[in-house]
């Protein structure tokens, strides 16, 4: 049997406080990252290798949607809102991941630009306790 896999971006939702988010730009439009290392080495003057786990569990969810989105106006009253919600990435493809926490903020309102064709606004997304699956 071989080993060809199909995907589908159709089968990634993002959920932000109950809400799925929708009118994605073409692209890369779901970024996940980290904020800090989940260890922190330490090499000593003989060679001797220590690792320190980071109790960092930030990171930052990055949505780019298109500037036509129905659900910029959802994301910019909840950044204007103040207040802290969950968020979840589900991609239900071969291999399933999720990523999200239960406390988030909107960094900042996004930049916005207009121009002949249809551009993408970015939404950067503070994830307090970010785990992923």
């Amino acid at each position: 049997m071989g080993k060809t896999k199909t995907y589908d971006f159709k089968k990634v939702s993002v959920i932000v406080n109950g809400v799925f988010i929708a009118g994605f730009m073409d692209g890369e439009p779901i970024s996940v990252e980290k904020n800090e290392d989940d260890i922190i080495p330490h090499v000593g003057a003989d060679g001797d290798v220590t690792y320190a786990e980071s109790a960092d569990k930030t990171g930052t969810i990055t949505l780019t949607l298109k500037q036509t989105s129905a659900s910029l106006p959802f994301l910019q009253n909840l950044r204007k809102s103040k207040k802290i919600f969950s968020i979840q990435i589900v991609d239900i493809n071969n291999g399933a991941y999720r990523a999200g926490g239960t406390e988030a903020r909107i960094m900042k309102m996004p930049s916005r630009s207009w121009g002949t064709e249809v551009q993408g606004v970015e939404v950067q997304i503070h994830v307090a306790d970010l785990t992923e699956a």
